[in-house]
């Protein structure tokens, strides 16, 4: 992808952004002027972010598609917000389509406009990740490693040839454990719930315990070969 390309892009998503997020703010608006102007309690903080409609579930949905595009584009405070405006069940599926949709357009883009991935320090990851034994595997652990820049990871999938379908499942399989720890976290946050901080470290271990599935995979791969 050539620079005008990529600014052109990234100028179009960000302006998108700013429209979205202009979006939400106004119908949040009285929310927060109504609960800062008074000392209301945290279920009457829960009842007022609840009932502003499922309408802006779509807003949520597209800020997160939006921003999943954009190369560093930060979407874990938007995730989180998701689960304390939407609760556990439509906040996680809110992050999951978004994070789906927004790859799933990146991946599109780059695609159309072909250039190669700069080097990177986390490029032998991603090379590990695409030639595993299970290639589809190490796709979906990819999208679920966030130190892993998402970038590479659609150059990934990009170069592995695979069809909308598998594309999509992978995606769909990686993001899960973070849209989940976002959603739950969120939600469980705004209830005050220890519950957030248990989730939190089991998932923080799971994403760790995927660095050892990666290296023992490959060390497979490389026996076989």
């Amino acid at each position: 992808m050539k620079l005008r390309h990529k600014i052109f892009f990234i100028t179009v998503g960000i302006l998108g952004l700013i429209g979205l997020f202009y979006a939400i703010w106004i119908n949040y608006k009285a929310v927060v002027e109504t609960f800062t102007a008074y000392a209301f309690d945290r279920q009457t903080l829960i009842n007022l972010l609840r009932h502003q409609g499922k309408h802006n579930a779509i807003l949520f949905m597209a800020v997160i598609a939006i921003g999943s595009a954009i190369p560093g584009m930060p979407i874990g405070a938007v995730a989180v917000l998701s689960g304390v405006c939407f609760g556990n069940w439509l906040g996680f599926g809110i992050n999951i389509f978004g994070i789906v949709i927004g790859n799933l357009l990146a991946i599109f883009i780059l695609g159309s406009f072909p250039h190669k991935a700069r080097p990177s320090k986390f490029r032998p990851i991603a090379d590990h990740l695409k030639n595993m034994h299970h290639p589809r595997i190490g796709l979906s652990i990819g999208y679920t490693v966030p130190m892993l820049p998402t970038l590479l990871v659609n150059y990934a999938a990009i170069e592995m040839h695979l069809n909308l379908k598998n594309k999509a499942l992978c995606i769909f399989l990686g993001s899960l454990p973070v849209s989940f720890l976002y959603a739950f976290g969120g939600n469980e946050l705004l209830f005050g719930n220890t519950k957030a901080v248990i989730i939190t470290v089991i998932l923080v271990i799971l994403l760790v315990g995927l660095y050892e599935i990666v290296r023992r995979d490959q060390r497979i791969k490389n026996q076989i070969d």
